[in-house]
């Protein structure tokens, strides 16, 4: 549960990309999916149903439900019984057809939001 948690922080995080500020930086991910793409390939999915649900897929195939929300700049999510775990400020909405790549702290992380479910 913790990976998934943190990877769907971390991946999240990677959205952050620069560019004027957005009313509603959680629009763009309504009904869309973010793919990451850690350094070791583990790949995880996430799903954005609604404003207030998302279905995690894990790299082992294994779907966690949890919850998010945009609280001013930030996206915040809860999978699980893991605590609350919110992005540094947004300056621009992801949306289908973003993508980027980001250095953390377990190494290159890629990320692309694609549209609808994909998985």
């Amino acid at each position: 549960m913790k990976k998934i948690t943190l990877a769907v922080a971390f991946g999240i995080s990677a959205l952050v990309l620069g560019g004027p500020a957005m009313a509603d930086v959680g629009a763009g991910l309504v009904g869309n999916t973010v793919t990451l793409t850690a350094a070791d390939g583990t790949v995880t999915k996430i799903f954005y149903p609604d404003s207030s649900n998302i279905v995690v897929k894990a790299g082992d195939g294994a779907e966690t439900a949890g919850s998010w929300r945009v609280a001013d700049q930030t996206i915040c999510t809860k999978v699980g019984d893991a605590p609350e775990n919110c992005t540094a400020p947004i300056e621009e909405a992801p949306a289908v057809g973003s993508a980027g790549v980001i250095q953390g702290e377990q190494g290159e992380v890629k990320w692309a939001v694609s549209e609808g479910k994909a998985f």
